[in-house]
């Protein structure tokens, strides 16, 4: 099972670049496989954002 954590930039709780490396790190650490990325989703009132994500999750063996 994958989860994803997600960041819209915009607003105060916003996450950076670094941020993100940080938790993909901590999540590589404890053994997790990661990935980061990043979308253009639509928001209220029809604007275009930018959602970045941390998607992690253990390989089976």
């Amino acid at each position: 099972m994958r989860n994803v954590i997600r960041s819209i930039r915009k607003g105060s709780a916003q996450w950076n670049e670094e941020d993100r490396l940080k938790i993909a790190t901590l999540l590589l650490k404890a053994g997790y496989s990661v990935k980061i990325g990043r979308q253009q989703i639509e928001s209220t009132g029809g604007k275009k954002q930018m959602e970045y994500t941390v998607e992690y999750w253990e390989e089976e063996k």
